[in-house]
C-alpha cells in the first residue's frame, strides 16, 4: 500500500496551476521500495497528476531519505514529467510461425584418402585452361600434388612417382587431366 513520504510546504507552478506536492512511496513485487511524486491542485478542483517512478531504493529508509532531498526545481521537472509523461514502444513478441528448423538435407560424402581434402579440383581448372591449372599446381607444395593424384585417381597404374621432381608432378597432373578431357569430350 502506497503512503506519504513527505508533503512539501512550498507549492509548485506551472502555467496551468499551482500544486501541491508530496513524495509517495510504496514496496513494489520486486521486494525494491519505489517512489513518486503526486501534485494536487490548490484550488481543490481538476484532477492529481502523478509522476511514474522517480526513484527505486532497496529500503525504505532510503526511499525516505531520496524524498527529504527534492529540491523545488526536481518538483518543477517532476510536474512537467507528470504532465507530459514518457511514452515508452514496445515491440509486440514475435511469435514463430515454425515448430523446427527444416530437416538436413542427406549429404553423400566422398570418402578422400588420408591426406585429406585436395586444396584445388584439377578438372574445373583444367576444364578452363590447361595453362591456367599449370599456373595454379606451381604454386603447391610436393604434399598437395600427391594429394590432388591420389584424390582424383590421376596415377590408376600405381606406378612409383617419388623420384618425380615437384616440376615433374605437376606436368604429370596436366597430362593426365588433358588425356581424361579429351575422353570425355570424345563421349
Amino acid at each position: 500500500m502506497a503512503e506519504v513520504l513527505v508533503s512539501f510546504d512550498q507549492p509548485v507552478r506551472d502555467p496551468l496551476g499551482e500544486y501541491h506536492a508530496r513524495a509517495v512511496g510504496r514496496l513494489a513485487d520486486d521486494g525494491m521500495w519505489e517512489g513518486w511524486i503526486e501534485f494536487a491542485p490548490l484550488d481543490g478542483g481538476g484532477e492529481v497528476l502523478v509522476t511514474g517512478v522517480e526513484s527505486r531504493q532497496p529500503e525504505r529508509v532510503h526511499l525516505e531519505y531520496w524524498a527529504t532531498g527534492l529540491t523545488p526545481v526536481f518538483l518543477e521537472g517532476a510536474l512537467n514529467r507528470a504532465r507530459r509523461p514518457v511514452t515508452v514502444r514496445v515491440r509486440p513478441v514475435d511469435v514463430p510461425r515454425s515448430d523446427g528448423p527444416k530437416p538436413r538435407d542427406t549429404v553423400v560424402s566422398r570418402v578422400m584418402p588420408s591426406g585429406g581434402e585436395p586444396v584445388l579440383d584439377p578438372f574445373e581448372i583444367g576444364a578452363r585452361s590447361l595453362d591456367l591449372l599449370h599456373q595454379e599446381l606451381g604454386a603447391l607444395n610436393r604434399p598437395r600434388l600427391l594429394n590432388i593424384i591420389t584424390a582424383f585417381l590421376l596415377n590408376p597404374g600405381k606406378e612409383d612417382l617419388s623420384w618425380m621432381s615437384d616440376r615433374q608432378l605437376v606436368q604429370f597432373i596436366v597430362t593426365a587431366v588433358e588425356a581424361q578431357l579429351a575422353l570425355r569430350t570424345r563421349s
